[in-house]
């Protein structure tokens, strides 16, 4: 009897359980939000029915990421504790990093290709911060994470500390760029020194975690590699295409570096998804 009760529970009954709480948390969040942007008078925002269909189309899709990505985690008070803390910790920080660009967007600071480098900049910093806290506390008691993700974490601690690095590194040199430039806050030779800097960091970065990874790491960095290649050619040919018969305004050469490393890093989750990999 012990045994049978032990049985964890279908996939399904884990799915539906994950998919109410992506619901709640997802609610949570937007009144939260829209109390502190609006300071009490969000009332008026959820009349229209436009944002009413917005919100609900962003609830269905947060109660399937929740759902489907967390189908094989044991729902309990454990775990619905770390959903919580992770979920919140991450939010906390993107809408920091929103909210400080939008501010630079407002006064006038960037340009519209500048804002989307500084955006897609400061997410590749704020993921590998996020995941770096993940590896810190998988050396304490703090048991926020899986016990596999954990024990994972602290065996390839190292490996995973010199690519945290280099995506951050990634993200700070759009960050540099995206405030350079005529117009920007940063100087055009300031700029340029700095972007020196995190490149020669990079490839740095880059020898040390080649040398600590193991052959299925290689082989999905050439896949990575291939499947950017394709990429790139796909959106960047096509959007360069569609701009040379005018359909659409031609990218600026800051959107050719924001593709180039944004599709660097949307290869590698395709490649690691194909090997069935991205495990929570």
């Amino acid at each position: 009897m012990a045994m049978a009760n032990d049985k964890p529970a279908p996939d399904w009954r884990n799915l539906a359980a994950w998919s109410a709480a992506g619901a709640g948390f997802y609610i949570l969040v937007v009144v939260s939000v829209s109390l502190f942007v609006h300071k009490g008078g969000a009332g008026a925002n959820f009349q229209s029915k436009t944002v009413l269909a917005e919100l609900g189309l962003a609830l269905i899709f947060s109660m399937a990421v929740a759902g489907f990505s967390n189908r094989k985690r044991q729902f309990g008070l454990r775990t619905l504790r770390n959903f919580l803390i992770q979920n919140a910790v991450a939010v906390i920080a993107f809408l920091l990093v929103i909210w400080g660009f939008s501010g630079l967007a407002r006064a006038g600071a960037t340009g519209m290709s500048a804002w989307v480098a500084a955006v897609m900049g400061a997410t590749l910093v704020v993921l590998p911060v996020l995941g770096s806290l993940a590896v810190a506390s998988a050396h304490t008691s703090a048991d926020i994470l899986d016990r596999d993700a954990a024990e994972e974490l602290r065996e390839r601690s190292r490996l995973f500390l010199y690519s945290f690095a280099w995506t951050a590194g990634c993200g700070l040199l759009l960050i540099l760029l995206a405030l350079a430039g005529p117009v920007g806050i940063v100087s055009p030779v300031a700029a340029l020194a700095g972007v020196l800097a995190l490149i020669a960091l990079l490839v740095v970065l880059g020898i040390a975690a080649h040398r600590l990874s193991d052959e299925l790491a290689h082989t999905l960095s050439r896949e990575a590699g291939t499947m950017a290649f394709y990429l790139i050619f796909g959106l960047g040919g096509g959007w360069a295409m569609l701009a040379h018969l005018g359909f659409v305004a031609a990218p600026a050469p800051l959107d050719w570096l924001t593709l180039f490393i944004v599709l660097l890093f949307a290869a590698s989750i395709i490649a690691t998804g194909r090997r069935k990999l991205l495990t929570v």
